[in-house]
C-alpha cells in the first residue's frame, strides 16, 4: 500500500511539473502543437536573438540576427512509433499556418523553415527546425527594444557635459508613438535628477530624437512632446529647477546610424541632455 501510495505521489508531482513547464509558453506560442504532441521544455528570456535565414530576390541566402523577447519551444511525439510524422508534414504544417495567419516563409532547407509574421503587437520571427523523431522545436522572437539596466550615472553625465556638450540616453521609454513615460525610465531619470540638482548653474536643453519611420511632421511633434514629457517629470517628481530645463524636439534629423535597418533605427530613437 505504501508503495501504490508514492508512486501515486510521485506520478501526480510528475503532472505538475509537465504542467508547470508547459504554463510560461501560454502567451508565447503562436499555433497550436502538431497532433500527439506536447510540450517537453520552454525557455524563455526577456532579450535574446535569433538568427534568421531569408531567400532575397537577385540574390543569395542573407541571414539576419532578429533581437528582442524569444521563446523556444520544445515538443516532444507522444504517440505511437508508427505514427511518428516526417519532417516534411510538421514543416508544411507550420508553413501554412504562418502563411494563413498572414505571414511570409522567408527560407526553407533540410529540417528547418524560417518565417515572419505581424501582428498587432509587433513582428515575430520563427523558426521551425526537427530532425525525424517525431519531436521538433519552435523559436520565435518578437522584435524590440532591449530594456537598457545599467545607466549612466550623475558623475558620467557631467563628464559627457564636458567632454562632447550633451549625454545620450537609450534608458528613456516610451510606448510607440506615444509620449507618456513608462516605468522602467526611473533609473535614468533619477540619476539624470542627480547631476542637474547638484550643478544647478548648469542649463540643458532636452533633445527628443524619433527615428525616421512614419511622417516626419508627426515625428516632429513627437519628440517635443517625448521631451516636454521629460521635463515634466523631472520638475514634478524629482524636484528639478524648472529654469535648468527647455525641451526640444528635431525628429529625424539627427541620426546617429542609418535608419534602413532596425539596429540603426533603435539608436536613432533617443533622448539627449545638450548643455546650455
Amino acid at each position: 500500500m505504501k508503495h501504490l501510495f508514492a508512486t501515486y505521489v510521485t506520478m501526480l508531482l510528475c503532472t505538475l511539473a509537465i504542467a508547470q513547464a508547459d504554463k510560461p509558453c501560454a502567451d508565447a506560442t503562436l499555433f497550436s502543437a502538431m497532433p500527439n504532441h506536447s510540450i517537453r521544455a520552454c525557455n524563455e528570456k526577456e532579450f535574446d536573438e535569433l538568427e534568421i535565414r531569408q531567400n532575397v530576390p537577385g540574390k543569395s541566402t542573407v541571414t539576419a540576427k532578429k533581437q528582442g523577447r524569444k521563446t523556444v519551444i520544445d515538443y516532444k511525439f507522444d504517440g505511437e512509433f508508427s505514427k511518428i510524422p516526417a519532417v516534411l508534414q510538421i514543416l508544411n504544417n507550420y508553413s501554412n499556418a504562418i502563411k494563413k495567419a498572414g505571414g511570409e516563409v522567408l527560407y526553407t532547407s533540410g529540417g528547418t523553415i524560417y518565417g515572419k509574421l505581424k501582428k498587432s503587437d509587433g513582428t515575430y520571427w520563427i523558426e521551425v527546425t526537427s530532425d525525424g523523431s517525431g519531436d521538433y522545436w519552435v523559436s520565435i522572437v518578437q522584435e524590440q527594444e532591449m530594456k537598457q539596466d545599467v545607466v549612466m550615472n550623475a558623475a558620467e553625465i557631467k563628464n559627457n557635459l564636458v567632454a562632447d556638450g550633451k549625454a545620450v540616453f537609450y534608458g528613456i521609454y516610451f510606448n510607440t508613438g506615444q509620449a507618456t513615460l513608462k516605468p522602467e525610465s526611473g533609473a535614468t531619470l533619477s540619476e539624470i535628477a542627480k547631476f542637474l540638482k547638484a550643478n544647478p548653474s548648469i542649463n540643458v536643453y532636452i533633445v527628443g530624437h524619433t527615428d525616421n519611420t512614419g511622417n516626419f511632421e508627426s515625428n516632429m511633434t513627437l519628440s517635443k512632446e517625448r521631451a516636454n514629457a521629460v521635463v515634466n517629470e523631472l520638475i514634478v517628481k524629482y524636484a528639478v529647477n524648472k529654469s535648468q530645463l527647455a525641451a526640444q524636439g528635431v525628429a529625424s534629423l539627427a541620426p546617429v546610424a542609418s535608419n534602413d535597418n532596425e539596429a540603426g533605427r533603435a539608436k536613432n530613437r533617443r533622448v539627449e541632455l545638450v548643455k546650455k
